[in-house]
């Protein structure tokens, strides 16, 4: 079956305007004419995915900030659980700082990375699902993607987290952090190898009624975190729970919370080319042996390799095979 390929482009955020501006869209017409969606700060975001999704393509990429591939995550897991075919999302994240690395290179740059796309792999992986009762006790669901924060903080905070049948309760100011994936939602550079392998909510709590939390925060230190445990189906019951998002963007409060994991509900687009490092990313592109040295190191030792190469750098015409 032939790829139909449809792109979503953020337009809403300043650094987004000028990165198209820059770059231009003629690129992006002759990869995919007719399949383009502009996201504007007048557009609604839901609406236009649904065209998207109901215009007859089967593969879906979204170009933008971090909170817009949060919030378009979010919209798509609930049109894929209302009933609609799933396709293949892919997400390509684009930061201030990316934004910026991008407007110096030129568009032709961008032709070969969108066809990684196009002729890319899918991968069914599993997704976070959330249930809570709002302040106006409406029953919401919100999908994420890596994680979900929640914290108790207000006087007198009592948290009860059950994990299957075992089942903890804190006193005082405690943070809980439920996670799935280890990586952001960007499967540019995502490891999807790692993404296979999580099956469980993990875990943790942090207790914030500490003195020197506040020492902590002013010089950005991590705090410890202590691992509860790991499941499938995990349940929260506190007063005033304030739930929030990694990427910003979304926050809520509830005194229940009740989390799952959806198994293979996301089929990943995954580009042809892997996931860059950032070992491979700080390594000098220019760093090359010379010739001499490679060919010599592969019967000799280095050692020997260099005296070698050191005199044939001193006689150019000499001949290896009269020594």
């Amino acid at each position: 079956m032939q790829t139909s390929l449809h792109l979503v482009l953020d337009f809403r955020k300043p650094h987004m305007r000028f990165f198209w501006l820059r770059h231009g869209l003629g690129i992006m017409e002759r990869l995919t004419p007719a399949r383009l969606s502009f996201l504007t700060p007048h557009m609604m975001l839901e609406q236009e995915l649904r065209k998207a999704l109901h215009g007859g393509s089967n593969r879906l990429v979204i170009i933008g900030s971090p909170e817009l591939l949060s919030q378009t995550f979010h919209l798509l897991m609930k049109e894929f659980e209302s009933g609609q075919p799933p396709c293949e999302i892919g997400f390509w994240q684009v930061t201030k700082k990316e934004a910026c690395f991008y407007m110096l290179q030129t568009s032709e740059t961008f032709s070969p990375l969108l066809h990684t796309f196009r002729n890319g792999h899918a991968v069914p992986v599993n997704v976070i699902k959330a249930h809570y009762a709002d302040q106006n006790a409406q029953l919401e669901t919100w999908y994420f993607w890596n994680e979900i924060i929640v914290e108790a903080s207000d006087q007198p905070s009592s948290s009860i987290v059950t994990i299957g049948e075992e089942e903890w309760t804190h006193k005082g100011k405690v943070r809980f952090r439920l996670a799935l994936h280890q990586e952001p939602l960007h499967s540019w550079r995502i490891n999807h190898s790692n993404l296979l392998k999580a099956n469980d909510l993990q875990v943790y709590a942090t207790n914030l009624s500490s003195p020197t939390d506040g020492v902590a925060k002013l010089q950005h230190v991590p705090l410890s975190e202590n691992w509860l445990g790991k499941g499938e189906f995990i349940q929260l019951h506190g007063n005033y729970l304030q739930m929030s998002s990694s990427n910003g963007g979304w926050t809520s409060e509830t005194q229940h919370l009740q989390v799952e994991v959806l198994p293979r509900s996301l089929y990943l687009l995954i580009p042809m080319i892997p996931a860059r490092t950032s070992e491979r990313l700080r390594a000098n592109p220019l760093a090359f042996k010379p010739r001499s040295l490679v060919v010599a190191s592969r019967q000799r030792s280095v050692q020997n390799a260099m005296k070698s190469s050191q005199k044939s750098m001193d006689n150019p015409f000499r001949d290896d095979k009269n020594k």
